[in-house]
């Protein structure tokens, strides 16, 4: 009887292996289309998009979903994605020239400098994630984010935690840069789009056909 369960379809091994290799496609597909950097806005928000599916258990199938995603609201994610490139490469900009600079009053404007960036990235959490769904023009999509983030700061750090997660790890663990690419293309990426859905839709009790306009209200 033992051996038997073993192939059922719905044993709790299959189903993790099945989530295992979903995640992973997802991460692949989120890493080819952003090879481009300038579309690496619609690609994010595309990965969430297919990550809430299987949060909610509705996916039907990674990489078809993940091109429906990517093809809607294309040309606003790519506003996005503009505006988030420019904005960190001015704050990553100013960090080296602040950290080329000597004195306590450099290291106190480094770290008033990364504070407004991580901020920033706290204000901005919600946009991608939840665009897949959304009907509002860009800028509404930035006031909401920042509406939900006040609402929950725990959770807009812990997305950009994920977020940050693989360049920490290359910053400050000897070798990781070798193996941290590797590992987020073929399964971090997903494993991180799913973990922010997944607290997203339990923190504001989102149900499967709920879109962000319902979340604003």
């Amino acid at each position: 009887m033992m051996s038997a369960g073993i192939f059922r379809q719905d044993n709790p091994y299959n189903t993790i292996m099945g989530r295992i290799g979903d995640l992973a496609m997802l991460s692949v597909a989120w890493t080819v289309f952003s090879i481009p950097i300038f579309t690496i806005g619609a690609s994010t928000s595309a990965a969430c998009e297919v990550a809430r599916e299987i949060v909610e258990d509705t996916d039907e199938g990674v990489f078809r979903a993940f091109w429906r995603a990517f093809k809607r609201r294309f040309g606003v994610n790519m506003l996005s994605s503009l505006l988030f490139i420019a904005l960190f490469a001015i704050g990553a900009v100013d960090l080296w020239y602040i950290s080329r600079q000597t004195g306590d009053t450099a290291s106190i404007v480094y770290g008033v400098t990364l504070g407004a960036l991580a901020i920033a990235a706290m204000m901005l959490s919600f946009v991608l994630p939840l665009s897949g769904r959304s009907k509002l023009p860009w800028w509404e999509q930035i006031r909401q984010s920042v509406r939900l983030s006040l609402m929950k700061p725990l959770l807009a750090l812990g997305n950009v935690a994920l977020i940050a997660l693989p360049f920490v790890l290359m910053w400050f663990v000897p070798g990781a840069i070798v193996w941290v690419p590797i590992l987020w293309c073929i399964l971090g990426a997903g494993v991180s789009m799913w973990a922010i859905m997944y607290w997203t839709c339990k923190a504001f009790q989102l149900k499967p056909r709920d879109t962000p306009t319902d979340q604003g209200n």
